[in-house]
């Protein structure tokens, strides 16, 4: 069996690799799909108690319903279902844990999107697909969308 890590984050770029990856899976029918997010610092949300706040991060059962509705939306949209799939959650470094899940789950291949990040973000931030590329224990498959894609 393959199994292929699709790495998601609900952007633009996560759409188009989640769409890749239903057709993927309905070429593949021995493809087992995990699809994987990795709770960012972002995600976290403020709770307020007395004088204070803390920041704390989504339930990973909240992560699992938000993802799986993204995913089921993209099926219904191109008519296709994924015969093997799960969701997984995880924190900490989102390239580091891709890989780590890579890894742990013996996959045959990452999908990822490329957001585009500007010269000065990639400075200062990096490129999570440049770094689970030059990381990965497999092939990976880097999603770039297509220009027209981008002015929608």
């Amino acid at each position: 069996m393959k199994k292929v890590v699709v790495a998601i984050d609900g952007s633009e770029a996560s759409r188009g690799v989640v769409d890749y990856a239903i057709n993927y899976a309905n070429r593949e029918p021995d493809a087992d799909m995990l699809f994987l997010h990795v709770i960012a610092l972002s995600e976290h949300k403020p709770v307020f108690y007395g004088e204070g706040t803390v920041v704390v991060p989504p339930t990973d059962d909240e992560v699992k319903a938000e993802f799986g509705e993204f995913i089921r939306k993209e099926m219904d949209v191109l008519g296709k279902t994924i015969p093997k799939m799960s969701i997984s959650v995880r924190s900490g470094k989102v390239y580091d844990q891709i890989v780590k899940f890579a890894v742990e789950n013996d996959a045959f291949m990452i999908m990822i999107g490329h957001r585009g990040l500007g010269a000065m973000e990639r400075f200062f931030l990096g490129s999570v697909a440049a770094k689970v590329v030059a990381n990965a224990p497999c092939s990976v498959y880097v999603h770039r969308p297509r220009p027209e894609a981008e002015a929608k």
